[in-house]
């Protein structure tokens, strides 16, 4: 049997509520039979939801399971979808009575493709069905055969989706239990349930409805076929034999055929409860790459969605949003946003690189800010660096190293990182090396068009994502693009809100501290890009050819004199510091040194213009505090001569902003830099003394 599938961390409010969702009435811990939430997993791609969905298919064998992935299966039918559950809960399990489907397989035969009921005679329709009921037995004898390697298949994801006719056959399984007579019995009293004539009317009706070519025919063929589905789930579970719901994991329910089943089934659940029906026991964990294909996700303002979050989720939490009287089925639907994950748990997963190379797993989480599939990728890659010898000055390097792309890695959600050269750009690696950043970014905008991801290289450059559009970055792409990329981005889960800047995203201690000081120009708090996918892009923004018509310069000069004109000048001067204005930036912060009512407001400024995105923020032939120096001389000519604390302090901020220039983890160089600058500024700034010495003393390593 294969080994199982490693344990995604991060998730423990997810198996919590699939755990209580599973749970019935009568067991150890009780929760009233009650209708269950449809859950859907939502995440940006590379957030391990296919890893969720196989854990918790691992979690959950001992019981009927059936696993569905809808990226392949094209415009897939929603009774299609239906069988291929069916299929995979009727799987034998030790000391668990088979689920049963007779109301699904009589169905299921009478839709058969070459199959035509003669509606004129009932008895030449009733033999025509029972002969396919008896060569169904025969395939179900076959069925028997390879009932363990079927098992076997489904946990490599080798099993391809069976045909009506062998689908039915498997789920005769058990047939000295429930014979195809009982099927028979049982199907036909079902379909003819709300008609006075012939039973056999009913499936010669649908017989005639599934040789149509009309879509409400074929929609009426879904659901009498899923309604007869959940009937026969909800029959098995009525026998109190079972202590636990069944589960169907619906991997990429965004792709075609997934809403149409998902869509189905909420509409039955709708009309069983109408109908006095009891909850069928079917739990649905699905995951979805974009929300908008993900009912129950409302907005909290503009741009941002209102998601639950996988710490907080629990089936009370859901039944208790249920409105009194809902005027539509949207509560059934419960969105859950899978985390990114936390320092500590990157920590966790690199613990056998840590004593090797203890900055790796801090670097790698404050590049990536946790998001999963990166997090395995870089750990990858310092594996490799680790295996080379290498240190800090190859950490530096991380994102530079080429690596070679494997195939089959699209659905993983975390794979293992791709084999690396260990040679680092330019250096003649083999053919199809790429550089790292290229290869994650191409990972994480595969599912964007051509045209959306060379806009979005061009959005990276703007601090808050809406203002690219709002300064005419998009106007050379086509109406579309310009029309539905932000759309676009925001379905895909890209944008965050902004990380406070202070001395914590420099390497230094505290966070928050600065919100809401009094100072006349505070950045507007819209939504940002992710900070791993606009570090990413901004490379390859960087890497543009100032030929080009689009570029790092235009694009930082077009925002620059946007945020001028609209009487931004923090935000202006953000972006001519990102052009190498240093000089102008650090006379504007001395005379706002005198100009703002207090320190917190200035540190304030301080801290949101040197946020700016560095053309080439790691320098291999020199130190980060070497650097810092040199920039200070190279581009602030005047200031540094007039005023060289503040320069410097301005040029190390500015690198610091980068996690690569903030090495060693323990005791990063550039703080005893920053640190020296703001005591050495402290000496010249009388009414600012306490203020600038408490700020050093957050860049203190011995503190």
């Amino acid at each position: 049997m294969p080994e199982p599938p490693e344990h995604p961390v991060g998730i423990e409010g997810i198996e919590a509520l699939y755990r209580e969702c599973r749970q019935r009435a009568g067991s150890t811990r009780q929760r009233r039979e009650g209708d269950l939430p449809v859950i859907v997993l939502v995440g940006r791609r590379g957030n391990g939801k296919t890893a969720v969905l196989k854990w918790l298919r691992h979690r959950g064998s001992r019981r009927p399971c059936a696993m569905y992935d809808f990226r392949d299966a094209g415009a897939v039918r929603p009774h299609e979808v239906a069988r291929q559950i069916a299929f995979g809960l009727s799987q034998r399990l030790h000391r668990q009575p088979p689920l049963h489907f007779p109301r699904l397989q009589l169905g299921l035969l009478a839709v058969a493709p070459g199959l035509t009921l003669d509606g004129s005679d009932a008895r030449l329709a009733g033999a025509q069905l029972r002969e396919a009921l008896r060569r169904d037995e025969a395939r179900g004898q076959f069925a028997d055969q390879v009932s363990n390697a079927v098992g076997f298949l489904q946990e490599l994801n080798l099993l391809p989706v069976p045909g009506v006719a062998f689908a039915a056959g498997l789920l005769l399984r058990g047939r000295s239990v429930l014979p195809p007579r009982a099927v028979w019995r049982t199907g036909l009293a079902w379909y003819s349930r709300h008609r006075q004539h012939a039973p056999l009317d009913a499936l010669v009706h649908l017989n005639k409805l599934s040789r149509s070519t009309s879509p409400a025919d074929l929609a009426e063929v879904d659901e009498q076929l899923c309604r007869a589905f959940l009937a026969d789930l909800r029959a098995d579970y009525r026998s109190g034999r079972r202590d636990r719901n069944c589960t169907v994991l619906l991997d990429n329910v965004d792709s075609p055929g997934g809403r149409p089943f998902l869509d189905l089934l909420v509409r039955l659940r709708d009309t069983d409860a109408q109908d006095g029906l009891d909850p069928d026991p079917l739990v649905v964990l699905a995951t979805a790459s974009t929300i908008r294909r993900v009912p129950g996700v409302s907005s909290a303002g503009p741009g941002l969605p209102r998601i639950r979050q996988a710490e907080a989720v629990s089936y009370r939490d859901w039944a208790d949003s249920r409105p009194a009287r809902p005027h539509d089925s949207t509560w059934r639907w419960y969105p859950v946003q899978l985390p990114d994950l936390t320092a500590a748990e990157v920590s966790r997963l690199g613990a056998r690189l840590a004593p090797r190379l203890p900055e790796a797993t801090p670097l790698v989480h404050r590049l990536t800010y946790g998001h999963p599939w990166s997090v395995h990728l870089l750990h990858g890659a310092v594996s490799e660096i680790i295996g080379q010898g290498g240190g800090d000055p190859e950490l530096r390097r991380i994102l530079e190293r080429e690596v070679e792309p494997q195939d089959g890695e699209g659905g993983t959600g975390v794979p293992h990182a791709p084999h690396g050269t260990g040679a680092p750009h330019g250096a003649g690696g083999t053919g199809g090396a790429v550089r790292l950043e290229q290869y994650a970014l191409h990972h994480l905008l595969q599912d964007l068009g051509d045209q959306q991801r060379r806009a979005l290289v061009l959005c990276s450059a703007a601090r808050e994502f809406d203002t690219a559009t709002d300064a005419g970055l998009l106007t050379r792409f086509t109406e579309q693009t310009q029309r539905t990329l932000g759309q676009e981005v925001r379905s895909r889960l890209w944008l965050v809100d902004p990380v406070p800047e202070d001395a914590g995203t420099r390497g230094g201690r505290g966070s928050g501290y600065l919100l809401g000081p009094a100072a006349p120009h505070l950045l507007s708090s819209g939504p940002v890009m992710h900070t791993w996918l606009r570090l990413l892009l901004l490379g390859e923004l960087a890497g543009l050819p100032d030929s080009s018509p689009l570029n790092w310069t235009t694009a930082h000069e077009q925002l620059c004199g946007w945020h001028r004109d609209h009487d931004r000048p923090v935000d202006a001067l953000y972006h001519r510091l990102a052009l190498g204005g240093l000089d102008e930036v650090v006379e504007h912060l001395s005379a706002r040194m005198w100009e703002l009512p207090g320190t917190a407001a200035w540190l304030y400024e301080l801290y949101a213009v040197t946020a700016a995105p560095m053309r080439r923020p790691v320098d291999p032939e020199l130190s980060a505090a070497e650097r810092a120096d040199a920039l200070a001389r190279e581009l602030a000519p005047r200031s540094f001569r007039d005023s060289r604390s503040l320069a410097v302090l301005t040029a190390a901020l500015w690198l610091a902003a980068d996690p690569r220039n903030r090495l060693p983890n323990a005791a990063p160089e550039l703080n005893y830099t920053i640190s020296s600058m703001f005591l050495e500024l402290a000496v010249t700034s009388d009414a600012r003394i306490a203020g600038l010495r408490h700020e050093a003393a957050r860049y203190d390593v011995h503190m």
